[in-house]
């Protein structure tokens, strides 16, 4: 039982990825707004899970009571978006994180591939220096250099990554979440279903 253990990612038939910026606003009239940001932006999802076979019901009854509630984190992939758009990229070895601009929304990435793009839509995530994992979508189509390397814009503003550099993942790209509602679980003949949301953890 620890914080960050992988979903088992069984069954899921509905996933929604939802965008939180965690801003308060003032709007006028005339069609302008005064936005405060009062915390990191970050990820919501809900998970409905529809499973027809008992053993793979067991791995995520038991996964979720690991979870306790709120107390443990868990990482999963986004479920319809597990890779690039760009077919070339067939694997993340020697994939290597140069640098985080948080001002700018921004992560360097080499060993990315000579000319391959990124799309709008791509998933990456990395391991953070706070042991969590980092998950962000690519905002604006990006092509590597001849070298390998790429300048990504990403959404939610990365945060500091381990040392190394050694982690980012574009393939099954790995989130950090915590549950927010006591997950819904019905059973049924044949047939389980389960409803959870949670909230990225940033750190």
């Amino acid at each position: 039982m620890s914080a960050g253990e992988q979903a088992p990612c069984l069954g899921i038939v509905e996933a929604q990825w939802s965008r939180v910026e965690n801003q308060t606003q003032i709007a006028s009239n005339a069609g302008e707004a005064d936005v405060i940001e009062i915390g990191e932006p970050f990820w919501r999802i809900e998970l409905d899970v529809d499973i027809k076979d008992r053993a793979h019901f067991d791995d995520w009854d038991s996964f979720l009571a690991r979870r306790r509630l709120h107390d443990l984190t868990f990482t999963i992939w986004r479920t319809f978006r597990p890779r690039p758009r760009d077919l070339q990229i067939t694997s993340d070895i020697g994939l290597y994180l140069d640098a985080v601009s948080v001002s700018s929304s921004i992560i360097k990435l080499s060993s990315y591939g000579a000319n391959r793009k990124a799309y709008p839509g791509d998933m990456i995530s990395y391991i953070t220096a706070g042991g969590g994992y980092w998950i962000g979508q690519v905002t604006e189509e990006a092509t590597a250099s001849a070298a390998g390397v790429i300048e990504c814009k990403v959404w939610p503003r990365p945060v500091t990554p381990e040392a190394g550099g050694s982690s980012p993942r574009r393939i099954q790209a790995l989130g950090e979440f915590r549950l927010i509602e006591q997950p819904r679980i019905r059973e049924g003949f044949k047939r389980w279903s389960f409803r959870i949301e949670a909230e990225q953890v940033l750190r």
